[in-house]
C-alpha cells in the first residue's frame, strides 16, 4: 500500500487514489509535499482500516492511548504495590515472598544476573520457575513461574503475581519503552514494582489511566552503609555484611566470579 503513495511522485498536481480498502477510503496528495502527504495518508488509511474492521479493536496508529494496547491487562483490576527505598532495604525481599508464595508469576529484572538469581532462589524453594532472557531459555518442568529480562514479558499470558524490578529504569532512554510497556502490559493480579522513590510520581501519573488500584509502600535502608577509609586491597579480606559496589555490568560478572 505504501508503495502507491511513494511511487507516482511525477504524476500531476492533484492525485486521488480511491478504494484502496474495502471501505472505500479516497485520499489526495499534493505533489509538492508529497512525503509528508503520504505519510498522513497512510495513517489515515490504516485508521479507517481500523474503525471498518470488527476484529479490530486497537488502534495502534494512536500514540496518545498506549495503556489500550494491552486489553489482556486491561481486563483485570490489578493492585499495584510500589516498593520504594535505597539499595539494602528489603523491598525487593518482600516483593519476592509473595512471588513465592503465589500459584504463578513472573519476575522482570533489568539484568541477566539478576534474572538468573532469582530463577535459583525459587527453584532452591521448592517453587519450579523457567529463566528466560535474550540469550538462554532454561525451562523446569511443571513451571508456573518464570524469571525473565524485562525485554521478555510476555503480555498475552496470566499471572497471579508479577514483579517489576528497578522501575526507575523507566525513565532511561535506551530501555524505558520495555519497562514501560511491561507496567502497562502484565495481567497480572498483583503487580509489584521495586525501585527509587524518585520513580513513584512517574508511575502513579502513568496509571492514571488504567483503573488500577495503587500503594506506595516506602523502605528504610536495614543496616547503614558505611565507605571504607582505606583500599580493601584484596577481595579476600569482604566480611560478612560487606557491600562491594560496581559500576557496569561487566564489574558485576567479574564480581559474581
Amino acid at each position: 500500500m505504501a508503495s502507491l503513495f511513494f511511487r507516482r511522485r511525477l504524476s500531476p498536481a492533484i492525485i486521488s487514489y480511491k478504494s484502496l480498502l474495502h471501505g472505500g477510503g479516497e485520499f489526495y496528495l499534493l505533489q509538492g509535499n508529497m512525503a509528508t502527504e503520504a505519510s498522513f495518508g497512510i495513517c489515515n488509511c490504516l485508521r479507517k482500516f481500523n474503525s471498518s474492521t470488527a476484529a479490530r479493536k486497537v488502534d495502534f496508529t494512536d500514540l496518545t492511548r498506549p495503556h489500550t494496547w494491552y486489553p489482556h491487562a486491561r481486563k483485570k483490576s490489578r493492585n499495584v504495590f510500589l516498593h520504594v527505598g535505597p539499595t539494602n532495604s528489603g523491598k525487593t525481599y518482600y516483593a519476592l515472598k509473595q512471588l513465592e508464595s503465589s500459584s504463578s508469576g513472573v519476575y522482570c529484572g533489568p539484568l541477566r544476573l539478576l534474572a538468573w538469581e532469582v530463577a535459583k532462589r525459587l527453584n532452591k524453594s521448592n517453587v519450579p520457575c523457567d529463566l528466560i532472557t535474550g540469550q538462554e531459555r532454561e525451562e523446569v518442568e511443571g513451571a508456573r513461574h518464570k524469571s525473565i529480562t524485562v525485554e521478555m514479558a510476555d503480555v498475552t499470558s496470566d499471572y497471579d503475581c508479577a514483579i517489576i524490578d528497578e522501575i526507575q529504569m523507566i525513565g532511561c532512554r535506551t530501555r524505558g519503552s520495555s519497562f514501560t510497556r511491561a507496567l502497562l502490559g502484565l495481567a497480572a493480579n498483583e503487580l509489584h514494582l521495586c525501585g527509587d522513590a524518585a520513580a513513584v510520581p512517574l508511575v502513579q501519573e502513568i496509571l492514571k489511566v488504567t483503573g488500577d488500584t495503587i500503594k506506595v509502600q516506602y523502605y528504610e535502608r536495614l543496616s547503614p552503609l558505611v565507605p571504607l577509609k582505606v583500599p580493601l586491597g584484596s577481595f579476600s579480606k569482604i566480611r560478612t555484611g560487606d557491600c562491594v559496589v560496581t559500576f557496569s555490568r561487566t564489574e558485576i560478572y567479574k564480581m559474581k566470579v
